[in-house]
């Protein structure tokens, strides 16, 4: 997925945001905006979101000197999502069907996300979950090709997140599946890495691994051109890949394999692009 003019306010909105993460100091804040602005006025708009995220963040954390300014925000999710845990697995084990149960929910994880201007309340949805349904018949396609599937890979998006990632890994389990959970090799907004995995015990079920390992920086979304050997074979050769939030979106929505993409749609852009609507809850196989 391209960049759009309407990203660039995003850009903006996100960097002064992470600033403040960083640091209290208002000339900072100056700085970095007005670096990014300059930046931003040569960037190629041929490039995704998540290419071009990676700039804006380097910009912010050289300048701020702060290595991972989403740090607090992230350990919050995790602790707020182990907390509810127990209630998630709970809804589950009593739903009519556990893996869609299982699938809704990890999609509804999905709103944790410090990547974009449209924020919802992760509590409210889990409460309504129940009720939405999905936009189109993306369930019925997911089961079907779980029939036919022995390896999944499976596109982590952020902290937080992973916990509700942990209710479908555990579903797909039950079928026998072997999964690879891919996170990311450093610090990048709220993306989840694998501390944060280890933190939610997903390493003790599934193989984790750094999409792009080697990599100094990351994107937030995988992207092929910076990614290690070793995904680039996995993504190749899995039977079946799951791809987790907008910014694995961005970065894949062009490749040239079945993925099923889990999201709620939180970005008009996106929406537009991935036929959806504004917080719906997206289950879709993009061939």
């Amino acid at each position: 997925m391209n960049t759009y003019l309407d990203c660039i306010p995003c850009f903006i909105k996100q960097s002064l945001e992470a600033a403040r993460m960083a640091t209290d100091d208002e000339k900072i804040h100056e700085e970095v905006l007005k670096v990014v602005m300059t930046h931003l006025r040569s960037i190629s708009f041929t490039n995704s979101p998540p290419e071009l995220s990676k700039e804006v963040h380097e910009i912010i954390r050289y300048i701020t000197k702060s290595k991972d300014p989403y740090k607090k925000a992230k350990e919050t999710s995790n602790r707020m999502a182990k907390k509810r845990y127990p209630h998630l697995k709970k809804m589950v084990e009593e739903s009519d069907d556990p893996l869609l149960m299982a699938v809704k929910l990890a999609i509804v994880g999905n709103v944790i996300d410090f990547g974009t201007s449209n924020r919802f309340d992760v509590v409210d949805m889990i409460d309504n979950v129940v009720k939405k349904d999905f936009y189109d018949g993306g369930y019925t396609q997911f089961k079907k090709s779980l029939c036919n599937t022995k390896t999944v890979l499976y596109l982590a998006d952020n902290s937080g997140e992973i916990f509700f990632d942990k209710l479908l890994i555990n579903e797909l389990l039950k079928q026998d599946k072997e999964i690879t959970y891919v996170v990311r090799a450093n610090p990048i907004i709220n993306d989840a890495t694998i501390e944060d995995a280890k933190y939610a015990e997903i390493d003790k079920i599934a193989t984790v691994i750094e999409g792009d390992a080697g990599q100094k920086k990351s994107t937030p979304g995988m992207v092929l051109d910076f990614a290690s050997k070793k995904f680039l074979e996995l993504f190749k050769y899995s039977d079946m890949v799951v791809s987790k939030g907008q910014g694995n979106y961005e970065g894949l929505s062009d490749v040239n394999r079945d993925v099923f993409f889990m999201l709620v749609v939180k970005c008009p852009l996106v929406a537009r692009d991935i036929d959806g609507e504004v917080g719906s809850l997206i289950l879709k196989v993009k061939k």
